[in-house]
Protein backbone atom coordinates (compact mmCIF):
# COMPACT_ATOMS: atom_id res chain seq x y z
CA UNK A 1 0.00 0.00 0.00
CA UNK A 2 1.23 3.27 -1.18
CA UNK A 3 2.61 5.61 1.57
CA UNK A 4 0.15 8.46 2.84
CA UNK A 5 2.84 11.25 2.35
CA UNK A 6 2.52 10.64 -1.68
CA UNK A 7 1.11 12.98 -3.81
CA UNK A 8 -0.29 11.84 -7.23
CA UNK A 9 -0.76 15.04 -9.61
CA UNK A 10 -2.64 14.07 -13.51
CA UNK A 11 -3.16 15.97 -16.39
CA UNK A 12 -6.63 14.43 -17.55
CA UNK A 13 -7.09 14.64 -21.81
CA UNK A 14 -4.63 12.27 -23.29
CA UNK A 15 -3.51 10.90 -19.51
CA UNK A 16 -6.23 9.67 -17.17
CA UNK A 17 -8.95 9.73 -19.72
CA UNK A 18 -9.01 8.23 -23.05
CA UNK A 19 -8.05 10.11 -25.90
CA UNK A 20 -11.18 9.15 -27.81
CA UNK A 21 -14.24 8.78 -25.44
CA UNK A 22 -12.89 9.59 -22.34
CA UNK A 23 -13.00 6.50 -20.64
CA UNK A 24 -11.06 6.00 -17.37
CA UNK A 25 -12.34 2.41 -16.54
CA UNK A 26 -9.20 0.95 -16.68
CA UNK A 27 -7.75 2.90 -14.24
CA UNK A 28 -10.33 2.64 -11.77
CA UNK A 29 -8.36 0.07 -9.36
CA UNK A 30 -5.34 2.42 -9.01
CA UNK A 31 -7.47 5.40 -8.40
CA UNK A 32 -9.23 2.74 -5.69
CA UNK A 33 -5.94 1.72 -4.26
CA UNK A 34 -5.10 5.42 -3.75
CA UNK A 35 -8.20 6.31 -2.61
CA UNK A 36 -8.17 3.86 0.38
CA UNK A 37 -4.80 4.77 1.26
CA UNK A 38 -5.58 8.47 1.26
CA UNK A 39 -3.38 9.64 -0.90
CA UNK A 40 -4.56 13.02 -2.97
CA UNK A 41 -4.96 12.54 -6.65
CA UNK A 42 -4.89 16.09 -7.70
CA UNK A 43 -6.30 16.58 -11.44
CA UNK A 44 -3.88 19.34 -13.08
CA UNK A 45 -5.75 19.99 -16.54
CA UNK A 46 -6.69 22.87 -19.40
CA UNK A 47 -10.46 21.81 -18.35
CA UNK A 48 -12.29 24.39 -16.23
CA UNK A 49 -13.29 24.19 -12.97
CA UNK A 50 -17.03 23.37 -13.74
CA UNK A 51 -15.41 20.15 -15.74
CA UNK A 52 -13.06 19.05 -12.81
CA UNK A 53 -15.43 19.02 -10.15
CA UNK A 54 -17.80 16.69 -12.50
CA UNK A 55 -14.87 14.44 -12.84
CA UNK A 56 -13.94 14.36 -9.18
CA UNK A 57 -17.74 12.81 -8.14
CA UNK A 58 -17.52 10.60 -11.14
CA UNK A 59 -14.15 9.40 -9.73
CA UNK A 60 -14.93 9.69 -5.73
CA UNK A 61 -12.88 12.30 -5.41
CA UNK A 62 -14.28 15.06 -4.26
CA UNK A 63 -13.10 17.95 -2.07
CA UNK A 64 -9.40 17.23 -3.46
CA UNK A 65 -7.10 20.19 -4.22
CA UNK A 66 -7.22 20.89 -8.06
CA UNK A 67 -5.17 23.26 -11.09
CA UNK A 68 -7.21 24.44 -13.87
CA UNK A 69 -7.55 26.19 -17.54
CA UNK A 70 -3.56 24.60 -17.53
CA UNK A 71 -2.48 26.83 -14.25
CA UNK A 72 -4.33 30.01 -14.03
CA UNK A 73 -6.82 28.37 -11.60
CA UNK A 74 -5.30 26.91 -8.73
CA UNK A 75 -7.80 25.70 -6.15
CA UNK A 76 -6.89 23.44 -2.90
CA UNK A 77 -7.97 20.95 -0.33
CA UNK A 78 -11.47 22.09 0.55
CA UNK A 79 -12.25 24.49 -2.12
CA UNK A 80 -10.02 27.09 -1.18
CA UNK A 81 -8.89 29.43 -4.41
CA UNK A 82 -5.34 29.76 -4.33
CA UNK A 83 -5.01 31.21 -7.98
CA UNK A 84 -7.95 32.39 -10.08
CA UNK A 85 -9.16 35.35 -12.28
CA UNK A 86 -9.72 39.32 -11.21
CA UNK A 87 -12.53 41.00 -12.59
CA UNK A 88 -12.67 41.77 -15.63
CA UNK A 89 -9.20 40.09 -16.82
CA UNK A 90 -11.51 37.42 -19.21
CA UNK A 91 -12.64 40.72 -20.89
CA UNK A 92 -9.39 42.14 -21.55
CA UNK A 93 -8.13 38.70 -22.72
CA UNK A 94 -10.52 38.84 -25.16
CA UNK A 95 -10.40 42.04 -26.52
CA UNK A 96 -6.24 41.61 -26.72
CA UNK A 97 -7.13 38.38 -29.09
CA UNK A 98 -9.35 40.18 -31.47
CA UNK A 99 -6.92 42.98 -31.76
CA UNK A 100 -3.76 40.51 -32.08
CA UNK A 101 -5.96 38.26 -34.70
CA UNK A 102 -7.07 40.98 -37.01
CA UNK A 103 -3.43 42.91 -36.95
CA UNK A 104 -1.56 39.25 -38.00
CA UNK A 105 -4.66 38.35 -40.59
CA UNK A 106 -5.09 34.86 -38.66
CA UNK A 107 -7.97 32.72 -38.87
CA UNK A 108 -8.03 30.83 -35.28
CA UNK A 109 -11.29 29.88 -33.49
CA UNK A 110 -12.03 30.40 -29.94
CA UNK A 111 -14.12 28.30 -27.57
CA UNK A 112 -16.37 31.48 -26.85
CA UNK A 113 -16.29 33.12 -30.28
CA UNK A 114 -18.72 29.24 -31.26
CA UNK A 115 -21.75 27.61 -29.84
CA UNK A 116 -22.10 25.20 -27.40
CA UNK A 117 -22.67 22.27 -30.79
CA UNK A 118 -19.54 23.42 -32.23
CA UNK A 119 -17.29 23.04 -29.45
CA UNK A 120 -18.72 19.00 -29.01
CA UNK A 121 -17.98 18.35 -32.82
CA UNK A 122 -14.37 19.69 -32.36
CA UNK A 123 -13.87 17.13 -28.81
CA UNK A 124 -16.71 14.51 -29.56
CA UNK A 125 -17.55 15.80 -25.91
CA UNK A 126 -21.51 15.89 -25.32
CA UNK A 127 -23.26 19.04 -25.25
CA UNK A 128 -23.39 19.34 -21.85
CA UNK A 129 -19.94 18.72 -21.30
CA UNK A 130 -19.22 21.01 -24.24
CA UNK A 131 -20.56 23.87 -22.22
CA UNK A 132 -18.89 23.25 -19.32
CA UNK A 133 -15.82 23.47 -21.47
CA UNK A 134 -16.54 26.40 -22.55
CA UNK A 135 -17.36 27.84 -19.03
CA UNK A 136 -13.65 29.53 -18.63
CA UNK A 137 -12.50 31.96 -15.93
CA UNK A 138 -9.08 32.87 -17.09
CA UNK A 139 -8.04 31.07 -19.89
CA UNK A 140 -9.27 30.83 -23.58
CA UNK A 141 -8.89 27.57 -25.99
CA UNK A 142 -7.77 28.21 -29.57
CA UNK A 143 -8.81 25.92 -32.89
CA UNK A 144 -5.05 27.09 -34.56
CA UNK A 145 -5.59 26.73 -38.54
CA UNK A 146 -2.38 24.93 -39.72
CA UNK A 147 -2.47 27.48 -42.54
CA UNK A 148 -1.25 30.02 -39.73
CA UNK A 149 1.91 28.31 -38.70
CA UNK A 150 4.27 31.03 -40.90
CA UNK A 151 2.45 33.85 -38.11
CA UNK A 152 2.50 31.51 -34.71
CA UNK A 153 5.73 33.10 -33.70
CA UNK A 154 4.53 36.93 -34.25
CA UNK A 155 1.66 35.63 -32.90
CA UNK A 156 3.37 34.35 -29.10
CA UNK A 157 5.08 37.41 -29.38
CA UNK A 158 2.49 40.13 -29.58
CA UNK A 159 0.60 37.95 -26.65
CA UNK A 160 3.70 38.20 -24.48
CA UNK A 161 3.79 41.96 -24.71
CA UNK A 162 0.02 42.02 -24.01
CA UNK A 163 0.77 40.27 -20.48
CA UNK A 164 -0.50 36.21 -22.20
CA UNK A 165 1.58 33.17 -22.62
CA UNK A 166 0.72 30.59 -24.87
CA UNK A 167 0.61 26.73 -24.22
CA UNK A 168 -0.12 24.10 -26.55
CA UNK A 169 -2.04 21.06 -25.73
CA UNK A 170 -2.80 17.31 -27.18
CA UNK A 171 -5.80 19.30 -29.77
CA UNK A 172 -5.63 22.87 -28.77
CA UNK A 173 -4.01 26.03 -27.28
CA UNK A 174 -4.51 27.58 -25.07
CA UNK A 175 -4.08 31.48 -23.93
CA UNK A 176 -3.66 32.23 -20.25
CA UNK A 177 -1.80 35.05 -18.15
CA UNK A 178 1.85 35.23 -18.12
CA UNK A 179 3.58 33.32 -15.16
CA UNK A 180 0.58 30.54 -14.98
CA UNK A 181 1.72 27.10 -15.92
CA UNK A 182 0.76 23.78 -14.72
CA UNK A 183 4.47 23.95 -12.73
CA UNK A 184 3.83 27.00 -10.57
CA UNK A 185 0.73 25.59 -9.60
CA UNK A 186 1.89 22.89 -8.22
CA UNK A 187 4.78 25.15 -6.72
CA UNK A 188 1.87 26.82 -5.21
CA UNK A 189 -0.15 23.64 -3.86
CA UNK A 190 3.02 22.13 -2.63
CA UNK A 191 4.10 25.57 -0.88
CA UNK A 192 0.28 25.59 0.62
CA UNK A 193 0.41 22.33 2.08
CA UNK A 194 3.72 22.69 3.49
CA UNK A 195 2.41 25.81 5.23
CA UNK A 196 -0.96 24.01 6.73
CA UNK A 197 0.98 20.55 7.45
CA UNK A 198 4.75 21.27 7.76
CA UNK A 199 5.65 18.31 5.41
CA UNK A 200 6.05 18.42 1.47
CA UNK A 201 5.27 15.18 0.11
CA UNK A 202 6.58 13.32 -2.67
CA UNK A 203 5.39 13.82 -5.51
CA UNK A 204 3.94 11.55 -9.05
CA UNK A 205 3.11 13.64 -12.46
CA UNK A 206 1.68 12.69 -15.16
CA UNK A 207 1.48 13.85 -18.60
CA UNK A 208 0.62 13.23 -22.56
CA UNK A 209 1.52 16.49 -24.42
CA UNK A 210 3.97 19.51 -24.36
CA UNK A 211 1.62 21.56 -22.17
CA UNK A 212 2.57 18.75 -19.20
CA UNK A 213 6.39 19.55 -19.43
CA UNK A 214 6.19 22.26 -16.72
CA UNK A 215 4.09 19.62 -14.67
CA UNK A 216 6.59 16.96 -14.92
CA UNK A 217 9.59 18.92 -14.32
CA UNK A 218 7.64 20.38 -11.14
CA UNK A 219 6.97 17.02 -9.35
CA UNK A 220 9.57 14.04 -8.09
CA UNK A 221 8.62 11.00 -10.72
CA UNK A 222 7.64 11.79 -14.29
CA UNK A 223 5.30 9.13 -16.08
CA UNK A 224 4.49 10.36 -19.98
CA UNK A 225 1.94 8.44 -20.88
CA UNK A 226 1.53 7.60 -24.53
CA UNK A 227 -0.20 9.49 -26.53
CA UNK A 228 -1.40 10.36 -29.87
CA UNK A 229 0.42 13.81 -30.66
CA UNK A 230 3.50 15.79 -29.56
CA UNK A 231 5.01 14.43 -26.57
CA UNK A 232 5.95 17.01 -23.39
CA UNK A 233 9.38 17.70 -23.36
CA UNK A 234 12.51 18.30 -23.57
CA UNK A 235 12.59 17.77 -19.47
CA UNK A 236 15.07 19.20 -17.21
CA UNK A 237 15.58 15.99 -15.57
CA UNK A 238 15.13 12.84 -17.94
CA UNK A 239 16.87 10.25 -15.91
CA UNK A 240 15.05 6.77 -16.54
CA UNK A 241 15.29 6.46 -12.77
CA UNK A 242 13.27 9.76 -12.79
CA UNK A 243 11.60 9.58 -15.91
CA UNK A 244 8.88 6.27 -17.15
CA UNK A 245 7.72 6.67 -20.34
CA UNK A 246 4.41 4.12 -20.71
CA UNK A 247 3.65 1.79 -23.66
CA UNK A 248 -0.15 1.91 -23.42
CA UNK A 249 -1.87 5.24 -24.18
CA UNK A 250 -4.79 6.38 -21.74
CA UNK A 251 -5.80 5.27 -19.15
CA UNK A 252 -3.86 1.91 -18.91
CA UNK A 253 -1.18 3.76 -19.67
CA UNK A 254 -2.06 6.16 -16.23
CA UNK A 255 -2.19 2.88 -14.24
CA UNK A 256 0.94 1.64 -15.67
CA UNK A 257 3.01 4.55 -14.82
CA UNK A 258 1.40 5.07 -11.67
CA UNK A 259 1.98 1.32 -10.61
CA UNK A 260 5.54 1.74 -11.85
CA UNK A 261 6.62 3.94 -9.12
CA UNK A 262 4.13 2.12 -6.53
CA UNK A 263 6.48 -1.20 -6.52
CA UNK A 264 7.96 -1.84 -3.37
CA UNK A 265 11.39 -1.57 -4.65
CA UNK A 266 11.18 2.28 -5.77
Amino acid sequence: MPAPDLMIVTDLDGTLLDHHDYSFDAAVPVLERLRRAGVPVVFCSSKTPSEITALQARTGLVGQAFVAENGAVVVGGGERVLAGPATGDLDRMHTELDRIRDELDLGFSTFSGVTDETVAAWTGLAPDAAAAARQREASEVLLWHAADDDRADAFRQQLAAAGYGLVRGGRFWHVLPAGHDKGAAIRMLLDDHERRTGTVPRTIGLGDGPNDTELLDAVDLAVVVRGHGPAPGPLADDRPERVHRTTAPAPLGWAEGVTHFLRSDR
